[in-house]
């Protein structure tokens, strides 16, 4: 499982670090419902994924994929 470090007291966009050295953006993005959170890695190691919750520490993300299930924690610092 992969850790994405999240800056709480950043809102709309940050830059992520993960816990294998990778980086990528985390940006707010209005849809119907509210605001959801899209992911995206600048490494292909990783898919990009939205969430349509605000990022919660200790929250585990499963993002399918072509090469099978992969897990995010969500960490924040």
């Amino acid at each position: 499982m992969t850790t994405i470090y999240v800056d709480p007291s950043k809102k709309k966009e940050q830059v992520v670090q993960l816990s294998d050295g990778s980086q990528g953006l985390m940006y707010t993005k209005k849809q119907k419902g509210g605001t959801a959170y899209e992911f995206k890695f600048t490494a292909h190691l990783h898919p990009s994924f939205l969430i349509t919750h605000v990022p919660v520490d200790g929250d585990v993300e499963n993002v399918d994929t072509i090469d099978g299930k992969q897990s995010f924690k969500i960490a924040l610092r």
